[in-house]
């Protein structure tokens, strides 16, 4: 299994109690790193075969991977007196 970041989703009538859900999501493992108790995300990351023991925690409405792309992007300037 590999360890994938994710965003969990609480539902509005838990989100007075969204410490209360972040504790029972650490408790199933999840490596809790930011509460935005403001628009009902907690953040953090977790082994991928462990994501659907998120969905039982009462309170929870959805869970979101991160996926990341990573993109390389090469600048050239133009210098003068410098061949490009």
């Amino acid at each position: 299994m590999s360890r994938v970041n994710v965003a969990v989703a609480v539902e509005d009538d838990a989100q007075g109690r969204i410490y209360e859900v972040a504790a029972a999501c650490r408790a199933l493992g999840l490596a809790h790193s930011t509460t935005l108790a403001m628009v009902g995300v907690l953040t953090g990351s977790m082994e991928s075969g462990d994501l659907a023991k998120l969905l039982a925690v009462p309170g929870v409405l959805a869970v979101e991977v991160k996926h990341e792309l990573t993109s390389e992007i090469t600048v050239q300037a133009e210098c003068p007196g410098r061949r490009n």
